[in-house]
This record gives structure tokens, C-alpha cells and sequence, in this order.
């Protein structure tokens, strides 16, 4: 009856549309929204009726934002007002020829009561998935500005302009709606900004990415699946930013721009920020063979520049076939002042210091850099065989990046008199072009019940790198300059095999060949590595009922050595610091296992273990005679990892709703250098967080949030960090519907300096990067759209008859 009913209506609708183009017409507008929350109500019905008789005339389906208009001659009507889960509601108006406008019409949602008890359907906040956990992103979205807002609330990662990572696992690749965003950290930050919080659907976590995806990477993938776009729309949101530290303030203004006519989509996304900051880089050094001490300072002033423009293309060229082009360009330029002061001392039997000797210096480092990215896409399916898929991909990433470096010292004795033969200084410049081109196919084959997957990709990439030091300083002229390449060719096949009702197999393979070369300037080659490496991957799923979900998981992947890794010659921080790559590195490779269970979308748990050798860490090489530290890269670790972790979303009340997350790990971590054992470490870490949202009104338009997470020390390559504790808090108000969001909020409340102690054969480096503490947060969001032509009672309609 139901389909029956809609079906009238939308033969209804079409009558009503050709009868509205009268001249005397009058507009009734409105929206609907859901009176719990003052969410809007989409494919909601706007009925007018005439009086007496209550004769349908016309109506409307509202869009994606709730709104409706109707077009009919001035006079009285009965308006009816219908939704799929919602109580219907009845008025009686006049119409007058100027139109009305009765903006919010608020609907209660139905209960089914079933024996004295109310139910209420609600989607789960957390889908498990054969290769995945899936969070829908309104849900834990509250008090949300944009798409890394809500990256910030997805249980299990860490967002911050550095990146987006895995917690416990690191840095993860990051899909939009599966395709992958090629983009620097910096870059990707200003895009998600960009996002408004309402275009987002999912946030994928897949922790074990399936055989398609690139073997590199032992986080994981992250897959954001944004909202199908409305047709015959026009629309974005413009945000502000900015946050205050020590009197700083760094401003950015980002907005996003959708567009969507008849076969054409196109978006465009701007985010520009100003950056100015404050803070100190330390180290200190303690050789106990040789009773040296060492502490260095650098307090330094940073600025940027940064803008990020991406703008993207698609036509569907007939209902099986859609092409598409994205382009993306990011320029920064930045600017580091920095004073060093190192201080050398003996260490007394006592334990107390002597100072030795006192080296003051001054550096600068002014740097530019440029990220272009272009994709060409094309995906055609087929109506005759439903799931049967084949898209291809052309990429092409380059950057460029220049920095013009300088650094003087002079050596002063304990009692203030010049240090012979103490005295530093550099001046140089260091310039690196990328550019790299990648294609892929892939194709999807429904066979039966069986899915099967494959396809192939081609990475080709080129670095051209040069680091001077010129004439006129201590160093001496020297230009380092290194042609480097990489060759990534890869086949694949992923095969998907439901084995019952309730158990799910998948399985895959990945096969990757790569070929580098190193030409470097004057020299011989760089004695680099090809290899060939087998990727397997494997998923069980069993599902023994809607509120139990269980799945086992295995993969093998890998971390190649980046360019700079590879690069043997040294950079200078100053004449007690330098970092150098190896040539001949192999890639880190990493074998994992995991179990997981979740319970009614709100309770999970995750057991894991890994394995990793060949683990490329930066060795801090002290020169026990001088406390001259040498940072060198090398395959020197190896580790294992187990642990537990265990979360659950609360929403038990109606005004409060939080995530609770905590993790326990064993790790055992060895390093070695040339057959010599170095470090070696064990131990357990504990880790806890708590993201919460009270709600402080009951249509949840006056929010606030509070996250607070807590780590035990953690074993890092061949070194230690400290505990870490993070903390912020925020207010958050939205109204005009929803389309105006205001929030103001603190971070880092009371978080200590992150430190990290390095030991080699006993001695020890510890580094400390200040935090900044107490950062006032501020930002701004507003929403804004509209359907492209006036006649939206003719358009909704169409789109009704095309959806039944």
C-alpha cells in the first residue's frame, strides 16, 4: 500500500508540475527538519490539498538540507506534511499571491510500542567488516567543523599537521570514496579542512588493507566515503580559523565548492593559512665511558605561508561510463630564526657537572616549497551485469623544494676566554625535484556468489637532489648532487567468497618488483637494491547475528627507504650534530595477525601481534671523545609486538556521549649495527583515551568536547619516549539550522614535552621537542546551497518517478 501511495503521489507531483506554470502562481516554501535534534528529513513528502474535499493538487520531496517549495494559485489549502518514520502532521493555510514562507516544520519520529516497551531503530556507530571498521561519521561528528574535525573523533587515530596515523601502527594512506589522495601532510590537513563536517558519510579504518591497495605502509588505510552529491545543486561552506599561542595568532581560511547539473560534477577546495610559533628543540649527550655531558638549546621562531588549491571534473558520458580529471597545487613557503647554544661539561666521580666549554651560535633556514597533483580517471560499469566494474588511473605527483641554510658558532672556555679551533660556520643551499607517474587497472568480476578482483599498476619516479656548501666556510665547497630512481611495478588478484549465512572468506595476493638506481654527480653509483617481494593477505569473517560480528586477519607488507634515507651524504645541524643516510638500504617488512570482535556497533575489541625485521631506524652514533652525534639510517631493528585493545561508544544518556579507548602492548625491540649489537629493550605500555560530547540543550545545537589521552613510555627504534599526555577541551554552537557553527577551545592543557632517549652501547642522546601548551583554538563554519532552477516541486518530482 505504501508503494501504491507513493506512486499516486508522484503521478500527483508530475500533474501538479505542468498545472503550476500559471502566471498567478504563488511559491509556498519551508523545511522539514526532525524535531529530537532539528536534523533535516530527506525524500520528506509536502502535500497541498484543497478544501473541502481534501483533492490532492500538488507537492513536493525535500532535498538533502530538508527544504521544499510548491508552487499553486493563491487561496486556502490543507497542507500535509509525510516521512518514513515520522508522525504525520496537517494545517490548514492561506496561500496569498505574494507567497509564504513557513520556514521550520518540526516532525516527531515514530515509536512502535510492542507490549509496554518503545522501540527505536538506530544505526550502529561501529560496523565490523571482513578487512574493516567502518564509523559512521554523523554519529561521532558532534560539535564537528569539517572532515578533519571528525578525523579527530574516529576512534583509534591521530591527526595533527604532521599526518594522519594509525595509533600503534603510524602514518596511514588515505583514500577519498577509494581513491587515493597524493598529497603532502601539510597539503591533506588544508584539504580535510576544506570538507564541511555534513559531507561526510563513513571514515573507513582498514587496518589490513586488501591486496589492491599498495603493500607500502605498515599503518594501514583510511578511506573517507563522502555523500553522493545532490543533482541540479549548487553549494559549499566557507571556514575560518585560527589559533593563539604566546601572543601568536596563525589564521587559515579554507571553503569547498560543489556543483552538480544534469551529467557534469565539479568541486573546487581552497585552504590558505599563516603560521607563526614559538618553540625550543633540545638534546643532551652523556658518554659515561669517557665522563663527557653535553646539553644543546635551540629556542626558534617559525613562520609559513601555505595555500592549497584542488579542483575536480567528472561527466558521465552515458549511464555505464563516467570520466573525471582532479588537479591539486600547494605552495609554502617558510621561514626558521634560531639561536643554539651547546654547552660541553666533564662529569666529577660526584656526579656533579664542570663546564668545559660554551658554544653560542645563531641559524636561519628560509625554504620554499611547491606539490602539484593530477589524476586522470575513467570507470565504466554494466547495467546487463550487475557489480562488473573496470576503472583506470593516471597520476602524476611532483614537488620542489629549495632552502638557503645558515649556521655560525664560536667556542667560549668556562671562564669566558675564546676557545681556539672552536669557532663553526656553514652556509648552503639544498635543493630536490620529484616527479613521479603512476598508472593502474583495475577490474571487479562477479562470478556467482565469488567476487574476484585483479588488476596492475606501474609506479615511475625520479628525485634530483642537490645539497651545497659553499666556498667560504668551514666545511669547505662541496655540492652533493644524486639522481635517483624508483621503479614499482605490481599485479594483483583479491578473491571474496561468502562461505555460509553467516561466514565470509577473503583472501588475496600482491606481487611488487622494484628497481632503483642512484647517479650521483662525480662519483660512482649508489649501490642500491631491486627485490621482489610476495604480499599475501587473508580475512575470515563470521557474523552469528546482527548485535556479534568476528573476523581474523593476516598480512605481510613492507616500508621502503625514502630518497633521504638513502643519500650518504651528511647535513648539518651544527658541528655536534649531523644525519646520514645508507645506500644500499633494504626495505622494513612487517608480518601481522589480528583478531577482532565486535558487539552491538558499540563494544570492540582488537588482539594483535607483529613481527618486523630489517627495521630501517635512525641510529644515534655518539663520538665518546668529542659528544659529537651522528644520526645514521640502517636496517638495525628488529621487534615484536603484542597487545589488546579495547573501546566502546557511551550514549546511555541524552546528554552526554563519549568514546572510551584503552590499549595494552608487550614489545621486545633489538638493534644491531655492522654485527654489533647496540640496544636492546622490552617492556610493557598502556595506553588510554576518553573523547566525550555533552550536549547541553535538548535540540543539541550547544555542545562541548573534551578528549584526554594518556601514554605509558613507549620502545621506539632504538630509544624510548616519554609518557605523553594530551588534552583539550571545546564549546560548540551552531544555529541558523545548523548552517552556522561556531567554536572556541584549548589544547594541550598540561601536556608535558615529548622526549625521546636514544642508547648505543651505553650512551645516551635524549631529545625534547617543546609542546605548545595552552593553544587557543577558534573557528568559524558556515553552509550554504541551493537547487539551480525555481521550479523545485517539478524537479523533486522527476527525481521521486526516477527513484520508484
Amino acid at each position: 500500500m505504501k508503494r501504491l501511495y507513493f506512486l499516486l503521489i508522484a503521478s500527483a507531483l508530475g500533474a501538479g508540475s505542468l498545472w503550476a506554470q500559471s502566471p498567478t502562481d504563488a511559491h509556498l516554501r519551508g523545511t522539514l527538519l526532525r524535531a529530537s535534534d532539528r536534523k533535516a528529513i530527506d525524500m520528506g513528502n509536502a502535500l497541498l490539498r484543497r478544501l473541502p474535499d481534501s483533492t490532492l493538487i500538488t507537492g513536493a520531496v525535500t532535498d538533502s538540507l530538508g527544504t521544499f517549495t510548491l508552487t499553486a494559485p493563491a487561496g486556502n489549502y490543507l497542507l500535509e506534511f509525510r516521512a518514513f518514520g515520522y508522525q504525520g502532521q496537517h494545517k490548514t493555510i492561506t496561500l496569498p499571491a505574494t507567497g509564504l514562507d513557513l520556514g521550520e516544520v518540526l516532525l516527531s519520529e515514530e515509536t512502535q510500542e510492542l507490549r509496554s516497551v518503545e522501540v527505536r531503530g538506530r544505526r550502529p556507530i561501529i560496523i565490523r567488516r571482513a578487512d574493516r571498521l567502518v564509523f559512521d561519521a554523523q554519529q561521532i561528528s558532534a560539535g564537528a567543523q569539517n572532515a578533519l574535525d571528525i578525523l579527530k573523533r574516529t576512534p583509534g587515530l591521530s591527526v595533527s599537521d604532521q599526518g594522519i596515523s594509525i595509533i600503534g601502527r603510524g602514518k596511514a594512506i588515505v583514500l577519498i570514496n577509494d581513491k587515493r589522495v597524493r598529497l603532502s601532510d601539510k597539503a591533506l590537513t588544508g584539504l580535510l579542512r576544506s570538507y564541511n563536517q555534513s559531507d561526510i558519510a563513513e571514515v573507513q579504518v582498514l587496518t589490513t588493507p586488501p591486496a589492491k591497495y599498495e603493500a607500502e605502509g605498515n599503518a594501514g588505510v583510511l578511506n573517507i566515503v563522502m555523500k553522493k552529491a545532490q543533482n541540479d545543486y549548487f553549494g559549499g561552506n566557507i571556514s575560518a580559523d585560527a589559533f593563539l599561542f604566546k601572543g601568536r595568532i596563525s589564521p587559515s581560511l579554507s571553503t569547498g565548492l560543489n556543483y552538480k547539473q544534469g551529467r557534469v560534477s565539479a568541486s573546487l577546495n581552497l585552504d590558505g593559512s599563516l603560521t607563526n610559533v614559538v618553540g625550543s628543540f633540545d638534546s643532551y649527550r652523556t658518554a659515561p665511558s669517557t665522563q663527557l655531558y653535553s646539553a644543546s638549546t635551540s629556542p626558534f621562531e617559525y613562520k609559513a605561508r601555505s595555500l592549497n588549491i584542488r579542483g575536480g571534473l567528472d561527466y558521465t558520458i552515458n549511464p555505464e561510463l563516467t570520466v573525471g580529471f582532479t588537479a591539486t597545487y600547494a605552495p609554502q613557503r617558510k621561514l626558521t630564526d634560531r639561536t643554539n647554544e651547546t654547552r660541553n661539561y666533564t662529569i666529577r666521580p660526584d656526579g656533579s657537572l664542570d663546564l668545559q666549554r660554551r658554544l653560542p651560535g645563531t641559524a636561519s633556514e628560509t625554504g620554499h616549497e611547491a606539490y602539484t597533483a593530477l589524476n586522470l580517471h575513467l570507470e565504466k560499469t554494466f547495467a546487463k551485469a550487475p557489480g562488473r566494474k573496470i576503472s583506470w588511473d593516471a597520476d602524476y605527483v611532483g614537488s620542489r623544494t629549495s632552502s638557503d641554510d645558515r649556521f655560525a658558532s664560536t667556542g667560549y672556555l668556562a671562564n669566558g676566554s675564546p676557545a681556539a679551533g672552536s669557532d663553526f660556520a656553514y652556509k648552503g643551499h639544498k635543493g630536490q625535484r620529484v616527479h613521479s607517474y603512476l598508472t593502474n587497472v583495475d577490474v571487479t568480476l562477479p562470478l556467482g556468489q565469488t567476487i574476484l578482483a585483479f588488476g596492475a599498476k606501474g609506479t615511475w619516479s625520479r628525485t634530483d637532489n642537490s645539497n651545497e656548501y659553499f666556498a667560504h666556510t668551514d666545511l669547505g665547497a662541496r655540492t652533493d648532487a644524486i639522481l635517483f630512481d624508483e621503479h614499482v611495478y605490481a599485479l594483483y588478484t583479491d578473491i571474496t567468497q561468502p562461505l555460509s549465512a553467516k561466514w565470509n572468506l577473503r583472501g588475496g595476493l600482491r606481487m611488487e618488483y622494484t628497481h632503483t638506481t642512484g647517479k650521483v654527480k662525480g662519483q660512482p653509483d649508489l649501490k642500491t637494491r631491486d627485490y621482489v617481494n610476495l604480499f599475501p593477505t587473508l580475512y575470515l569473517g563470521f557474523t552469528p547475528s546482527e548485535r556479534h560480528a568476528l573476523s581474523f586477519e593476516g598480512t605481510i607488507r613492507l616500508d621502503r627507504p625514502h630518497f633521504s634515507q638513502l643519500s650518504p651524504y651528511p647535513l648539518y645541524e651544527n658541528q655536534y650534530s649531523t644525519l646520514s643516510g645508507k645506500e644500499d638500504l633494504r626495505p622494513t617488512k612487517q608480518g601481522s595477525l589480528s583478531f577482532g570482535y565486535t558487539f552491538d556497533g558499540s563494544l570492540n575489541f582488537q588482539a594483535f601481534a607483529n613481527y618486523s625485521w630489517d627495521g630501517i631506524t635512525a641510529l644515534a652514533l655518539l663520538n665518546p671523545q668529542t659528544s659529537a652525534v651522528r644520526y645514521l639510517f640502517d636496517n638495525a631493528e628488529t621487534k615484536y609486538n603484542v597487545g589488546l585493545q579495547n573501546s566502546y561508544f557511551f550514549r546511555s544518556l541524552s546528554f552526554l556521549q563519549c568514546y572510551i579507548s584503552h590499549q595494552i602492548g608487550y614489545t621486545t625491540s633489538s638493534v644491531a649495527y655492522n654485527g654489533r649489537p647496540l640496544n636492546a629493550d622490552k617492556g610493557l605500555s598502556y595506553s588510554a583515551s576518553l573523547n566525550g560530547t555533552l550536549f547541553f540543550n535538548r535540540t543539541r545545537t550547544f555542545t562541548g568536547n573534551f578528549y584526554l589521552n594518556y601514554m605509558t613510555p613507549e620502545i621506539s627504534g632504538a630509544g624510548r619516549t616519554n609518557s605523553q599526555v594530551y588534552s583539550s577541551v571545546s564549546l560548540n554552537y551552531s544555529l541558523l539550522n545548523g548552517r552556522l557553527r561556531l567554536n572556541a577551545g584549548i589544547e594541550n592543557i598540561a601536556s608535558p614535552d615529548p622526549r625521546t632517549t636514544l642508547t648505543t652501547e651505553g650512551n645516551t642522546v635524549e631529545v625534547v621537542n617543546m609542546n605548545m601548551h595552552n593553544m587557543l583554538t577558534a573557528s568559524l563554519t558556515y553552509t550554504f546551497g541551493a537547487h539551480l532552477q525555481d521550479k523545485q516541486a517539478s524537479k523533486n518530482a522527476e527525481a521521486m518517478r526516477s527513484r520508484f
